[in-house]
């Protein structure tokens, strides 16, 4: 099959609309960067330069080459992630914030063919010499001998002729990426993205946000978060600018969205609460932005009031989705007031996209019709591979089930609690693991939450289940951000809205939430303080 321009039909890789506009539009603007702009030509260019290195580092037949990632938010990320997809290696996303432990766990498990680093990744191979690949890129960032005497740098690349090769075409079967998630054991699982799920997901994604050249794309989320995948390439798809924002604005981006005048943006609900008590929320503030991308937590009513006024030009969208399921599989466009999910101040997360199906199901495998409530599955043409060496766990979590509208077709049990409404809007209540027992109720911390974001008048609240004795709660605790009332006074509220076993025996006051790599309420960083005692 031809993978030129103008012939191309199925070509299936992320790199290919790149090296199109460089051939087309190569002095348009690309990608923004630590204040250097990057054109088409150029970003291409390098990709072809980075393509040639990894297609030098292994001959592999079993599977195709897997090119760790170790960078963020430099120009070494994005020309290694394009480079890597263009020759059809897998590439996995490792963020050097992470946990040494967490990293070490994760390369173990990959079995890396080589690598590529920044300034920050560098400095990390020494504490992982014994799970790194001999094959290293040390990026332009990179100070001489950072990263090892065996390290090739960028400087070595090869120069790439003016018609460099395209990149190659890929089967809808085969691994484009592998993101990291959360495991219920502590140990992290490898979710394997398909070229045709990916692929399905972008022409949705094009659909739905319609950018052209003129758009200027924020790129908030870290590449070890999937909706990176949405911001990369479908500015890149539709030769608009990605701009990458500094990690140190990245909680209160409202300066950086001003400066560059951004017009398509993405983030977790927490962003906009943080801007919100930074007081980035001014009506009018963000006039240039057009459209709205929310994912990854429950999205508050106030929250999109908050959105409305500060960025009135802006349509918004609230998506849901697991990696499992490929960046994101339901939306509700919100056109006028937005549909909320009863009794929790927050919004539907809408329809399942063209192509996927979502179904509620019960404890007991019954699948359930509109109102009643149970865990969310999803089917269709975004399933990943499943989990990355892990027979046990994919089989466990992707089984194939008989659905008697949609038949016999692999699910991907999401671990949600869900249900449809009559009008077939999903609504999402939270994770089955967030469900815990305290003196025998089962009680669901979101439910908890939903309560205390009503009492205390603020978006930024948690709960976790504490003290845990032999494994059994005893108890619960709050935490908020911002409160319109000191936390005896809003326990008092609680006890006028749930039961005893409901009301937080503690209610602590932070000044910031802990927020995990994602933007999201990190739980585990609110468990460790109280097991430390620093609350």
């Amino acid at each position: 099959m031809s993978t030129t321009c103008e012939s191309v039909t199925d070509v299936l890789n992320l790199a290919f609309t790149v090296y199109c506009h460089s051939k087309l539009i190569p002095e348009r603007r690309a990608l923004v960067v630590d204040d250097r702009a990057y054109t088409y030509g150029e970003l291409a260019e390098q990709a072809a330069r980075v393509a040639a290195w990894v297609k030098a580092q292994s001959n592999r037949t079993d599977r195709p080459p897997r090119v760790g990632i170790l960078a963020a938010r430099s120009f070494e990320t994005y020309a290694g992630i394009l480079g890597t997809a263009w020759t059809g290696a897998t590439y996995i996303p490792l963020n050097p914030r992470q946990p040494a432990d967490r990293l070490e766990s994760i390369l173990r498990r990959v079995k890396l063919d080589a690598i590529i680093v920044d300034e920050k990744g560098a400095p990390l191979l020494k504490d992982l010499a014994g799970v790194i690949p001999p094959s290293i890129l040390a990026g332009p960032s990179v100070a001489d001998g950072t990263a090892g005497d065996h390290a090739t740098p960028w400087s070595a690349l090869p120069e790439q002729p003016k018609n460099f090769p395209p990149p190659v075409s890929l089967a809808p079967d085969h691994p484009v990426y592998v993101i990291f998630t959360s495991g219920t054991t502590g140990i992290p699982k490898g979710v394997v993205a398909v070229a045709g799920g990916v692929a399905h997901y972008l022409a949705i994604s094009k659909a739905l946000y319609r950018m052209t050249p003129d758009d200027r794309v924020a790129q908030c989320s870290e590449t070890t978060f999937d909706v990176s995948t949405y911001e990369m390439y479908t500015a890149w798809e539709a030769a608009a600018a990605l701009h990458v924002v500094p990690e140190y604005e990245l909680m209160m981006p409202g300066a950086f969205i001003r400066r560059h005048e951004l017009t398509m943006w993405s983030c977790v609900p927490s962003v906009v609460l943080t801007m919100r008590r930074a007081r980035q929320l001014e009506p009018g503030s963000y006039p240039t932005i057009r459209g709205t991308y929310f994912i990854g937590e429950p999205l508050a009513l106030t929250t999109v009031a908050a959105w409305r006024a500060a960025a009135p030009n802006s349509f918004i969208n609230n998506e849901y989705g697991p990696t499992e399921t490929t960046v994101a599989c339901t939306v509700h466009c919100i056109v006028g007031e937005p549909v909320e999910t009863k009794g929790r101040g927050t919004v539907s997360i809408g329809n399942v996209y063209p192509g996927m199906r979502a179904a509620a199901r019960s404890a007991d495998g019954k699948w359930l019709g509109p109102n009643e409530i149970g865990e969310l599955a999803l089917s269709g043409a975004q399933m990943s591979a499943g989990y990355l060496d892990d027979s046990e766990q994919t089989a466990r979590r992707f089984p194939t089930l008989d659905h008697p509208e949609y038949g016999h077709a692999v699910w991907y049990l999401t671990g949600d609690f869900a249900y449809a409404d009559e009008q077939g809007l999903l609504h999402c209540l939270g994770r089955m693991d967030n469900q815990v027992k305290i003196l025998g109720h089962r009680v669901e911390l979101e439910d908890v939450e939903a309560n205390l974001r009503q009492v205390c008048g603020t978006d930024l609240v948690a709960a976790v289940a504490w003290p845990v004795v032999d494994g059994h709660a005893t108890g619960l605790v709050g935490f908020v951000c911002g409160a319109s009332l000191p936390p005896a006074a809003a326990r008092d509220e609680l006890r006028k809205r749930v039961p005893a076993y409901m009301v937080p025996r503690r209610l602590l006051a932070l000044e910031n939430m802990p927020l995990n790599a994602n933007g999201k309420t990190d739980r585990k960083a609110l468990k460790k303080m109280l097991e430390e005692g620093s609350l």
